[in-house]
């Protein structure tokens, strides 16, 4: 009985040191190659594709004004509870958001308030690049969401940009320049 007790261990064993060189081999080689760097945002700049889930915006209808109708589902069915809305009616008999609060510093960018908005008002836009040393600076309000830009089009891409520390990272050009730095990671 030890015998085979002793058999069997021996064989794991050496199952275990085989899978330990394979991860070794594979770690040496990715040492000893090439490494692959994006110049984020020194040079370079990736476009997100449109299903991609970044900041919140606001989209208006075809006469300009705002879609929200303050029915606060998105607040309610948040599981962080970061959003705020409180509901007023316009001269128009309209019920708009008189303020309507983002706290990106909490929100788990999940994307049920934009599945629960029945009028089709809130989304998760392309703008990945906000950060703050203050988190009163994360709550984003009503006029900031309407201006936010929206969904990316196209992407996928890396495009030529230019970094400004004055401003911010300026985008030179629209066209993607087509590689794929996925291709470059090598694989066993």
């Amino acid at each position: 009985m030890s015998r085979t007790q002793n058999s069997i261990g021996t064989w794991i064993g050496w199952t275990f040191f085989a899978d330990l060189a394979n991860g070794l081999a594979l770690t040496f080689g990715y040492m000893f190659s090439r490494s692959v760097t994006m110049q984020y945002p020194d040079k370079e700049k990736w476009l997100p594709y449109s299903r991609y889930r970044g900041h919140h915006f606001l989209k208006r209808d075809e006469e300009g004004e705002i879609k929200c109708v303050a029915c606060e589902l998105c607040a309610r069915i948040c599981p962080c509870y970061c959003i705020e809305v409180v509901p007023y009616e316009d001269e128009k008999g309209n019920r708009r958001p008189l303020k309507f609060e983002i706290d990106t510093a909490r929100c788990l960018f999940c994307g049920l308030c934009e599945d629960a908005c029945p009028a089709d008002a809130i989304a998760l836009g392309q703008q990945y690049e906000f950060s703050s040393f203050s988190s009163r600076d994360l709550v984003i309000g009503r006029d900031d969401l309407l201006a936010k830009p929206g969904k990316a089009a196209m992407g996928g891409g890396v495009v030529a940009a230019r970094l400004d520390t004055k401003k911010d990272v300026l985008v030179e050009t629209s066209e993607t320049r087509g590689y794929n730095w996925w291709r470059n990671i090598r694989r066993t």
